[in-house]
């Protein structure tokens, strides 16, 4: 008996339980909520003007200052409704166990859902405080970009007017009469490598921006447009559905379906803040998107007066560099020259022989110069310029094979292919007569040079050594070990000499022959380009279909001829109309006309006089009647 009142007891605490929950709740909560004025929570249109529904915003004060970094901002109201629903659904399913009645199983659906929108609330705050605190900051990065760029311009208008501000400390600390050292050679031709990567990175760079931007234009606008939309129906929906929830808290029978009406009202208003909310995100993610914009084309600018001061910059360091080579390689012809005039005037042969070699060397060492001039300075075709050709002639020929992948063309899709067949042609010439033939020649001349390096390198050595022996000869013993000494100085500073001019032509040649292949691989792609234009262009439709305009059209064409045909034929009967006949018309009208008959009569000639010439063949006996007649009488 007593375990029976027990039992009763538990099942009526049980029942007791979430009246008791919910009147620790706050009392806005558990009383009935109008949608258009709620006394605690939010409705959708307060919750698109409010930051979180915080207890500052809902008296009116000013509301917190914002985070900034990566802290997302924690609503406290939502963080207690989700401790209090986890509270209920811990305490129902202690209470009630599996066998809960029907509205315990209502009140956890209830509860779940709230909890669910719950959790969506925290998402969509977070993706609204990434939205409105954006890394990196946009207006941050358009100032410094800005400074950046204002400073580049100032750069830029101060080298225009002193040649000598963008050279760096290797080209600028030279005295401009003085031959530069061996060092200060190879510091220059340092910074030369360092601005040809800089320039290299920078083009890089924008090329990337570039096609950034023209494949991602208008789809990021788009799509977040359409999101918008979307969200802004489901709003307008609940906002509809608001009326329709309010009303079942009034039109409850009971005391339980009340209180399950007005939680489905709470899940209903936090579901309306998290639609709202979401739909201020695509507001502020659209006006992101704009700034975004404005910042990529503030970007585009900057690196492209990045790409034109790196361009400036190593212009002038390359016109100094050639201007001290030269004038470097001009000194050392002229000491050669007077070398060769001081063997000349010589009558010591080993002074002879000295002079000579020095003379040879001399020269050696100007063209080595020259080679390391053509190295450090980019000449026509550079191989960074056919580089961009050629990719850029591959994302043209894919950009032409995407216009036909849906199988779709609209006009200016069929202008385009048109306006590429044409051009191809033309471009393709152009490209064979002058980067090709060029390239061709670059590369021939440097392997050529090349392959005569190394067979001195092989054979000098052998040469020397004869003129040392002959040299030998002439002089007394005594000066033999002076004359030795001087051959092997001349000797190694050839060899050395030879191995310099070796790797600059090796880098020369190969760099030449990557020029000379990425040109090929630009006309590959024009030909693959071309064939692939030819073959699909006749199956294009650059045109409008056939229709009443083009009857129409055909119709008044006709007229137009119908008419002009019946003007001549009036003219012809009018002789008014008719024109002189001259004397030569006459002559040429009689020519024409007897034209055949001396034709005719040269063709029998011709004919009776082969005719003549060629007599009729001569059958053989049996062949015919007269051989059988004459076999007979025999």
């Amino acid at each position: 008996m007593d375990s029976t009142w027990a039992k009763g007891l538990a099942t009526w605490a049980a029942m007791l339980v979430p009246f008791v929950v919910r009147a620790a709740e706050p009392s806005s909560v558990a009383a009935p909520i109008v949608p258009n004025a709620p006394a605690s929570l939010p409705t959708a249109a307060e919750g698109a003007s409010e930051r979180s529904g915080s207890p500052a915003a809902k008296e009116g004060k000013a509301p917190a200052p914002e985070p900034k970094g990566g802290v997302v901002p924690t609503d406290p109201k939502a963080k207690a409704a989700k401790v209090q629903a986890t509270e209920r659904l811990r305490t129902l399913e202690t209470a009630t166990g599996t066998d809960a009645p029907g509205s315990g199983k209502a009140l956890r659906a209830i509860l779940n859902e709230r909890l669910h929108w719950l959790d969506e609330w925290d998402k969509a705050e977070a993706a609204r405080h990434a939205a409105e605190h954006p890394e990196p900051n946009p207006e941050r990065q358009t100032a410094e970009w800005k400074a950046d760029l204002e400073r580049i311009k100032t750069m830029l208008d101060q080298s225009a007017k002193d040649p000598e501000a963008l050279l760096p400390s290797a080209f600028r600390d030279r005295n401009p009469g003085a031959a530069p050292s061996e060092t200060a050679r190879a510091e220059m031709k340092d910074a030369l490598d360092s601005a040809k990567s800089e320039l290299k990175d920078w083009t890089t760079r924008l090329e990337k921006r570039r096609a950034e931007s023209a494949s991602t234009s208008n789809t990021s606008s788009s799509t977040l447009r359409a999101d918008r939309d979307k969200i802004f129906q489901r709003v307008a929906t609940l906002k509809a559905r608001a009326a329709e929830r309010a009303a079942a808290v009034e039109s409850a029978k009971t005391p339980e379906e009340a209180d399950l009406a007005r939680d489905r009202l709470v899940n209903f208003d936090w579901e309306s803040r998290v639609e709202n909310q979401r739909l201020q995100t695509q507001e502020t993610l659209l006006a992101l998107e704009a700034k975004q914009a404005d910042l990529a084309v503030l970007n585009l600018q900057v690196l492209e007066a990045r790409a034109l001061l790196a361009t400036k910059t190593l212009e002038r360091m390359q016109a100094r560099y050639r201007t001290v080579t030269d004038r470097q390689e001009h000194t050392l012809q002229q000491a050669a020259a007077n070398e060769q005039k001081r063997a000349k005037m010589s009558d010591d042969p080993l002074e002879r022989f000295r002079a000579r070699h020095s003379a040879e060397l001399l020269e050696l060492e100007a063209q080595v110069l020259k080679d390391e001039n053509a190295l450090a300075s980019s000449p026509y075709p550079t191989l960074e310029g056919q580089k961009r050709q050629a990719d850029r002639a591959d994302a043209d020929f894919a950009g032409v094979k995407h216009l036909l992948d849906d199988g779709r063309v609209s006009h200016l899709d069929a202008l385009r292919l048109n306006n590429d067949f044409r051009r191809i042609g033309p471009e393709r010439a152009r490209i064979v007569a002058r980067e090709r033939a060029a390239a061709a020649a670059q590369l021939a001349f440097y392997e050529n040079a090349l392959s005569h390096v190394e067979l001195d390198l092989i054979n000098d050595s052998r040469i020397e050594r004869l003129e040392l022996e002959t040299l030998l000869e002439q002089l007394p013993q005594p000066r033999h070990a002076e004359a030795i000494a001087q051959y092997h100085e001349l000797e190694t500073r050839h060899t050395v000499l030879l191995e310099k001019r070796r790797l600059a032509l090796e880098q020369l040649a190969g760099r030449a022959e990557q020029t000379h292949e990425q040109i090929e691989r630009r006309i590959r792609t024009l030909d693959d380009q071309f064939g692939f234009i030819r073959t699909h262009i006749f199956w294009v439709r650059d045109q409008d279909g056939i229709g009443a305009a083009t009857l129409w059209q055909a119709q008044r064409e006709m007229m137009l001829a119908g008419k002009a045909l019946a003007k001549l034929a009036l003219e012809l009967g009018d002789p008014g109309l008719w024109g002189r006949v001259s004397v030569e018309f006459i002559v040429g009208l009689v020519a024409l006309a007897l034209a055949p008959w001396p034709l005719l009569r040269v063709r029998r000639m011709l004919a009776e006089r082969t005719r003549r010439a060629d007599p009729p063949p001569v059958a053989a006996p049996g062949q015919n009647g007269v051989g059988n007649l004459e076999f007979e009488g025999s």
